[in-house]
């Protein structure tokens, strides 16, 4: 998805999140999903998250927000 390689860093080195945080996605067809965020995946653009329902899936990290409301 990106190939800059100061991204790949920046996303690495000072991750917006970190494994266990509550999350939210607040864009994408799956809007108001709650889940847990697991891990980045090998593109640092996307991250795994648990969702409430139990289901691991992953979601551009761009769309998640800190769930405050969980937290």
């Amino acid at each position: 998805m990106f190939s800059d390689p100061s991204r790949i860093a920046e996303a690495i080195n000072n991750p917006k999140f970190h494994p266990g945080d509550h999350v939210v996605l607040a864009e994408g067809p799956h809007k108001y999903t709650r889940g847990t965020f697991l891990s980045l995946k090998e593109d640092v653009e996307w991250a795994a998250i648990r969702e409430s329902n139990g289901a691991v899936n992953s979601h551009p990290v761009e769309w998640l927000r800190s769930d405050g409301e969980r937290e």
